[in-house]
């Protein structure tokens, strides 16, 4: 009864720290239409929108001066698809002492965190499951976390909010990219942004290191916002993608959903959201100066670690090696016996999809094209 409780109500999709203000804003987008199943998750919404919304102010005012007076690093941005393993190389960089990440508190609740984690974090804590439910890598409210979360409450401009209200998705996918975002959307995006990394940086005083794969479509904007800031992008055979992203989405889904997303529309959706998120990328890489930015295979972290990060801190200037060496070496031996899911192999007409929609992407980074019946 515990771990079903967490997973509906704590897990990653409860959006238990927006405001009461927001969160009516949002359900009147959707026309307050929540499938009957969500009726109990939504009334915890609710009810924590309140305490929320109560506790903001008294936060603002206890730290308002001391954060205007910081002054934190640029971030690193680690980015690449869903599955194609940003978890694990979030996780490997945030072994460096000298770094620090977003928590999943932190993103759970990024208007009050400050105030409230040393007493309601470790309380929630108890009540969240210590796997992840899609791949069962290890988690937890203290582990590091992607900070597109903290954005689709802060600001009601995330694609993340998609898997809430995929009846409404095609209003909240505009802003994987931003392309079509007003002046003043983008504006209202990076006020928050900058206001969230300010207090991570603050709670931790350390250089941030962000994991979002979001961020993938946004890197111009980014670079704009951080000239100095590095990005660390981590590719995986599409492939393997497209399988591990439908596994996802048929696991979050329902943590996250507000709404019902039928299974069967799961497999476009992926290929829609790869491409659009992959197509931004290329198209904004050149942007970015070759220093600030580094390329890497996810067969090449799973079977090298220590090798393929010691390249990423040398491209990337972001200190001395040898300092983290010895616990990348630790973690990497640990970790060695960890399980992948096994997925089945891509149906025909699967493989056909992603010969035509996605060969930009298997060219950009030099993986063979699936093989289907009228491409032999």
């Amino acid at each position: 009864m515990k771990g079903t409780i967490s997973v509906k109500y704590f897990g990653p999709g409860c959006l238990a720290g927006i405001t009461l203000t927001d969160w009516l804003t949002l359900l009147a987008q959707n026309g307050f239409r929540v499938s009957p199943r969500y009726w109990a998750k939504a009334a915890f919404i609710s009810a924590s929108s309140v305490v929320t919304s109560i506790l903001r102010p008294i936060e603002t005012r206890a730290y308002h001066q001391r954060l205007q007076q910081s002054d934190p690093e640029p971030p690193i941005f680690i980015v690449g698809c869903w599955r194609s393993g940003t978890t694990h190389l979030h996780n490997l960089l945030c072994l460096d002492d000298r770094y620090a990440a977003p928590n999943m508190y932190h993103t759970m609740y990024p208007h009050t965190f400050l105030l409230t984690e040393s007493w309601l974090r470790p309380l929630l804590d108890s009540m969240t499951p210590r796997k992840r439910f899609m791949d069962n890598m290890p988690q937890g409210l203290q582990e590091p976390h992607e900070d597109e979360m903290a954005l689709a409450i802060t600001t009601l401009r995330s694609n993340m909010l998609s898997w809430a209200f995929p009846h409404n998705a095609n209003r909240y996918d505009a802003y994987l990219d931003f392309a079509t975002a007003t002046d003043d959307e983008k504006m209202l995006w990076a006020e928050w942004f900058k206001k969230f990394v300010s207090k991570v940086a603050f709670k931790t005083q350390k250089r941030v290191v962000l994991k979002s794969p979001n961020h993938t479509a946004r890197i111009q904007m980014l670079h704009q916002m951080y000239p100095d800031a590095k990005f660390l992008h981590i590719r995986r055979h599409p492939c393997d993608v497209f399988r591990s992203m439908c596994h996802m989405a048929r696991k979050v889904q329902p943590v996250w959903g507000l709404q019902v997303l039928p299974p069967d529309q799961i497999p476009e959706m992926v290929i829609d959201t790869y491409r659009r998120l992959y197509d931004a990328y290329l198209d904004q890489v050149q942007f970015v100066p070759e220093t600030h930015r580094h390329e890497i295979a996810y067969e090449d972290l799973v079977s090298n670690p220590v090798d393929v990060l010691e390249s990423a801190y040398a491209v990337l200037s972001l200190g001395d090696f040898a300092a983290v060496k010895p616990k990348l070496e630790e973690y990497a031996a640990a970790n060695a016996s960890y399980q992948r899911n096994a997925h089945a192999e891509l149906p025909p007409e699967d493989l056909k999809r992603l010969h035509d929609q996605w060969d930009r992407f298997f060219t950009a980074w030099n993986y063979d094209l699936p093989v289907t019946e009228t491409a032999k």
